[in-house]
């Protein structure tokens, strides 16, 4: 019977997402027409994060979205001028993504790399389809009948080093993946002059999985010379993740926060 109620959600997550496709573009709040999942039309949603990274990218050169989804931060960083590079693991989410690009006339200089991030390039299976899919099973209770294989691969491998002067803003989203997707950054963590990070790191159950590496993806960026913030109306200074705090900025631990908005 678990078996038959796990197919059972798998195929209705999937007509939902088939559904959202055919569905006729909508505008959201930020302008732009899109297709995709009703949070991107909620203008409640996400409203520090975009406020932090409008005033980021706006004085960026580059933007790498690394779990791009649907691309509504992609078209911001193109609407603004910037070359992009948007990974996106899940085939159905890449055709929102490409198709949306299209619909707001905003596809040149967007490279779209349809794979994971991780610490070893290869393929692995991915569990869900659209928001929520990840790569590590029961995260967000996706079906298992849901899973898929994907390429994976290695940040450090696809993405080129920040160049002399060179503001690059990286966004990782990758649904309890961020541990593994940064040990495959090691050198772009590295980079001078330092990228500018904004990682979801979820410190709380998502469904029968648990988010266990958050803090050991935090010290990756201690050690590595960041500074941290949570996204937050106060930006609190952390070292460490907090309960109840999901996106949090990293940055050169000699740059004030003022200095990069």
């Amino acid at each position: 019977m678990k078996h038959i109620i796990d197919r059972f959600r798998a195929w209705n997550r999937n007509r939902i997402n088939l559904r959202r496709l055919l569905k006729s573009p909508q505008k959201t709040p930020l302008g732009f027409s899109m297709k995709g999942p009703p949070y991107i039309f909620d203008d409640t949603w996400e409203v520090h994060e975009i406020k932090l990274l409008r005033k980021l990218l706006s004085r960026s050169q580059r933007f790498i979205n690394v779990g791009a989804n649907v691309g509504i931060y992609v078209l911001l960083a193109r609407q603004l001028g910037l070359s992009v590079t948007a990974i996106e693991p899940v085939p159905q989410t890449v055709q929102f993504l490409l198709e949306n690009l299209e619909l707001n006339l905003l596809s040149d200089h967007v490279t779209v790399i349809p794979a994971a991030a991780g610490n070893v390039a290869g393929v692995a299976k991915i569990y869900g389809v659209g928001t929520g899919a990840s790569l590590l099973k029961t995260w967000g209770n996706n079906p298992e009948t849901s899973s898929q294989r994907v390429p994976v691969i290695c940040l450090d491998d696809v993405i080129s080093m920040p160049k002399e002067k060179e503001q690059l803003l990286i966004l990782v989203d990758v649904e309890g993946f961020e541990y593994q997707a940064l040990l495959g950054a090691k050198n772009l963590m590295a980079a001078r002059p330092r990228p500018i990070w904004i990682v979801e790191m979820i410190t709380e159950n998502m469904g029968t999985a648990q988010n266990c590496s958050a803090a050991d993806s935090f010290s990756l960026f201690i050690n590595s010379g960041y500074s941290a913030k949570c996204i937050n109306p106060t930006m609190t200074h952390t070292n460490n993740p907090i309960q109840g705090v999901s996106n949090y900025v990293f940055f050169d631990q000699n740059l004030d926060i003022d200095s990069i908005i």
